[in-house]
C-alpha cells in the first residue's frame, strides 16, 4: 500500500532554448556521480577506519564530478569542508550547489587523501523538439520560483498569434518539473500537447530546483504550495504569446487537487484532472486502506484490522491535530504508521511534513468544484490503483453538472494505469509493478489516446 498512494516517481534534437533574463536565480549544479553508501567491505578493502564517506560508482559526463577529475572507486569525505557521511549528507551538498561556483571535495583515492578544487558545472537545460523552451523567474515571498515556459515551435499546427495553454501541476512528490527523462510519462505527456499547439506552463514547487529562498518543500504545508501556484498563474499574462482566454489547468494525481482550489479562484477556460481524488485526505486514507489491500494481498483479517485502527488513529491526526509522535506512543499506531505510511518516527508521512497532509485534509474539494465556472474533463484509468476507482471522478462530474449543467466531461481510459501507460487490467499493472517489464512499458506503451482526448475536448470547446 505504502507505495501505491498518489504518487508519481519514475525514473531532444534541434530546439531553441531562450537564456536567462532572470537576476535572481542561478542554474543549479550537479556533482554528477553514481553514488552509494560505504560499505563495511568497501571501507575494509581501502583501509578506512570509520564507515563514513560516499562511494563513486560511476562518474557522469560533462558534470563537476568529470570537471574535478574525480573517478570511479573515489570516496567522497567532505564537500566544501562539511563531512559527507551518507546519502542524506551528499543530497543536502547537491541541492544547494549553483553553477559557476567554486567546490572543493576531499577524497578517498587509493591510500591518501586528495582535495579537489574547480568550479561547479550547471545543469543542462531542457530541450524540446516540439517548442522553444523558456526559463524564467518569479517572485513568491522573500524569494524567487523558477518558470518554465514551452512555445510552441512556428510550425506547428494551430499556428496563432496567440495559443492555447495547459497550467500543468505534477503529482505530491518533492520533484523537479523539469529534465525529465525521454521515457518519463511526463515527458511524453507535455511534448505530445506543445506539439499540438499547447503552451506548456510549470512552476516549480517551492523549496525545489533553481528556487531561491522559498522554504523546505519536505517541511512545509499544502497552503503554501498552493499558494506557490497561484501567484505563478497570476504571472500568465507576462506571455504574449498565451491565450488568456484560453487557460486549462491540468491536475495529474495530487495535482488534481490543486486544480479545482485554483479553478474556483481564477476560473480559467477548462480544468482536467487525472488519476486524483475528492473526498477528504481523512476518507481517501481509509479508502485504500481497505480497498487497495485486496488487489495487492488477500490478507482480509489484517485490512480489517488496519482499518480499525486507522479510523481511530487518522481522526485523531486530522480533526484533533493529534501529532504523530503522540500518536505512535500507542504501538498500534506506530506499527501502522511505520508500516503502510512510511513515517520517519519525527513529521514526515508518505514524504511530506504532517501538516502537508493536515492542510490538505482541512481544504473542502466539493466546495471549489461547485463554484467553479472552467470546463470540466474527468479523467479516469481503468487499472489506476492509486486513484482506487472511477468513483471520485465521477462524482467530480456530477458535482460540476449541478452547479454548471453541461460544463463536466467524465471519460474512461481504456486499460491505463495512473502514469498514463497501457498496462491492461487493474491486476496486470499490480502484477507489472517494480518489474523490468514495467520500465519497457514506460518506453512503449504511453497512452497517446490520453492525449487525444485532452485535444479533442478543449477543441469542442
Amino acid at each position: 500500500m505504502k507505495n501505491i498512494i498518489l504518487l508519481l516517481a519514475l525514473f531532444g534534437g534541434m530546439f531553441i532554448s531562450q537564456q536567462l533574463n532572470s537576476q535572481h536565480i542561478q542554474r543549479r549544479a550537479s556533482i554528477g556521480i553514481y553514488p552509494s553508501e560505504l560499505t563495511a567491505e568497501i571501507a575494509k578493502e581501502y583501509n578506512l577506519s570509520e564507515r563514513k564517506g560516499i562511494f563513486v560508482n560511476q562518474v557522469i559526463p560533462n558534470t563537476t564530478a568529470s570537471e574535478l577529475a574525480i573517478q570511479s572507486g573515489d570516496i567522497i569525505l567532505e564537500i566544501n569542508g562539511l563531512a559527507i557521511s551518507n546519502m542524506s549528507d551528499l543530497m543536502e551538498q547537491r541541492n544547494d550547489l549553483r553553477a559557476n561556483q567554486m567546490i572543493e571535495i576531499t577524497i578517498w583515492r587509493g591510500s591518501e587523501i586528495v582535495k579537489l578544487k574547480g568550479k561547479s558545472v550547471g545543469l543542462p537545460k531542457e530541450t524540446s523538439n516540439s517548442s522553444e523552451v523558456i526559463y524564467n523567474e518569479i517572485p513568491f515571498k522573500e524569494g524567487w520560483l523558477r518558470v518554465i515556459v514551452n512555445k510552441p515551435n512556428p510550425n506547428i499546427a494551430l499556428e496563432k498569434s496567440k495559443h492555447p495553454t495547459i497550467f500543468f501541476i505534477p503529482g505530491y512528490t518533492c520533484s523537479s518539473v523539469e529534465g525529465f527523462s525521454p521515457i518519463h510519462p511526463y515527458r511524453k505527456l507535455l511534448d505530445s500537447l506543445s506539439g499540438l499547439g499547447y503552451v506548456i506552463f510549470r512552476v516549480e514547487k517551492p523549496g525545489i530546483g533553481d528556487n531561491v529562498n522559498t522554504g523546505d518543500c519536505f517541511q512545509m504545508g499544502f497552503n503554501q504550495e498552493l499558494e506557490a501556484y497561484k501567484v505563478a498563474y497570476q504571472h500568465l499574462k507576462d506571455y504574449d504569446f498565451i491565450d488568456l482566454n484560453n487557460v486549462h489547468v491540468f491536475g495529474h494525481s495530487m495535482g488534481g487537487v490543486y486544480t479545482p482550489l485554483i479553478a474556483d479562484e481564477f476560473n480559467p477556460k477548462g480544468a482536467i484532472v487525472y488519476g486524483t481524488s475528492n473526498e477528504s485526505w481523512f476518507e481517501y486514507l481509509l479508502r485504500i486502506t481497505r480497498y487497495q489491500t485486496p488487489w495487492i494481498n488477500d490478507d482480509w483479517i489484517q485490512m480489517e484490522k488496519d482499518v480499525r485502527t486507522a479510523t481511530r488513529m487518522w481522526f485523531k491526526h486530522f480533526y484533533e491535530k493529534v501529532p504523530t509522535k503522540e500518536l505512535a506512543k500507542t504501538p498500534e499506531f506506530e506499527d501502522i504508521l511505520r508500516r503502510e505510511f512510511q513515517w520517519d518516527g519525527k513529521d514526515q508521512i508518505l514524504d511530506r511534513d504532517e501538516i502537508f497532509w493536515q492542510e490538505l485534509h482541512d481544504q473542502n474539494l466539493t466546495d471549489a468544484w461547485a463554484k467553479t465556472t472552467a470546463h470540466v474533463l474527468s479523467l479516469y484509468g481503468e487499472a489506476d490503483l492509486p486513484a482506487i476507482s472511477s468513483d471520485a471522478h465521477e462524482e467530480i462530474v456530477k458535482i460540476v453538472n449541478t452547479y454548471h449543467p453541461g460544463y463536466g466531461t467524465y471519460k474512461l481510459v481504456p486499460e491505463t494505469d495512473h502514469s498514463m501507460i497501457k498496462v491492461g487490467s487493474m491486476q496486470d499493472g499490480i502484477n507489472l509493478s517494480g518489474t523490468p517489464e514495467y520500465r519497457e512499458k514506460l518506453q512503449n506503451n504511453f497512452n497517446y489516446e490520453l492525449v487525444h482526448m485532452i485535444h479533442d475536448w478543449i477543441q469542442d470547446l
